[in-house]
C-alpha cells in the first residue's frame, strides 16, 4: 500500500489522473474511474516512470470497475 498517490482530496481530479485515464483508454481501450483506478494507475505509471521496478518483477493492476463515475465527471475530463 503507498499513501503517497492518495492525490489532493476525494473525488478530486488531478492531471496525473486526467492523464492516466487517457494514457490507458488510447493505448489500451481500458476506462478508468477518475476516482479510485485513475489514481491507482497514475500512481503506477509513475512508479514505472521512475524506475521503481526491475526488468523481471511482475506487476498486476487489478482494475475493480468504476466506471459509471466517469459519466459524472465527463465535463472535468473531456473539456
Amino acid at each position: 500500500m503507498r499513501y503517497d498517490y492518495a492525490g489532493p482530496g476525494y473525488g478530486v481530479v488531478g492531471d496525473l489522473e486526467r492523464e492516466a485515464i487517457h494514457m490507458v483508454a488510447q493505448s489500451e481501450g481500458i476506462l478508468l474511474d477518475p476516482v479510485y483506478t485513475a489514481r491507482a494507475m497514475a500512481g503506477l505509471i509513475d512508479m514505472i516512470r521512475k524506475k521503481e521496478f526491475g526488468a523481471g518483477d511482475t506487476v498486476l493492476f487489478w482494475h475493480t470497475g468504476g466506471i459509471p463515475a466517469l459519466f459524472e465527471y465527463s465535463r472535468e475530463l473531456w473539456h
